[in-house]
């Protein structure tokens, strides 16, 4: 119950492990998103597939001014804007557009995308780790516990209601 042990959990835990946040029927075309509070690394994510079809996640940040960037739980877009300054970032999160770009000298647009987060998918899940290179792929991780039901329709199944609570209590408790 010690808030310095799970701030330490969070580091050497949630931020180094795959974590589900979402199914990809829920992002079927290019341009829809989604945004997810993951708590337990302290941070916000936009997940959204791209104009190729590929699902990408990035921290919902600015790297200007640190903006939240997706206003809207979830829907469909050509490209993120920050509401502060107005720079544009494509689906990949790549820097497209600065308002008077010629008063930023020497600015490279390469330098300043969106941060991404590493972005898998198995079996129609949607899985992130906030670790730029993950000690295990998401296959990896996933085959010692799940791999014998490979191949079960998880697409065909349908989510039938929904819920959130707030525990008082230690997260291994829940």
């Amino acid at each position: 119950i010690s808030p310095e042990y799970f701030a330490l959990e969070k580091e050497k835990i949630f931020k180094k492990t795959w974590i589900q946040v979402g199914r990809v029927e829920e992002i079927p075309n290019a341009g829809d998103y989604f945004v997810k509070d993951l708590h337990a690394c302290d941070t916000q994510i936009i997940v959204v597939r791209n104009r190729e079809g590929e699902i990408r996640a990035m921290h919902n940040v600015c790297s200007h001014r640190m903006n939240q960037i997706g206003y809207e739980k979830c829907g469909n877009t050509r490209k993120f804007f920050c509401k502060f300054h107005g720079w544009a970032y494509d689906l990949d999160g790549n820097l497209t557009g600065v308002p008077e770009e010629e008063c930023f000298f020497n600015l490279d647009k390469n330098d300043y995308g969106l941060t991404t987060v590493s972005c898998d998918v198995w079996q129609g899940f949607i899985f992130v780790n906030m670790d730029p290179e993950p000690e295990l792929t998401l296959e990896e991780f996933i085959r010692p516990m799940y791999s014998d039901i490979e191949g079960y329709p998880f697409d065909k199944l349908t989510v039938g209601f929904e819920w959130t609570t707030v525990v008082n209590g230690n997260w291994k408790l829940a």
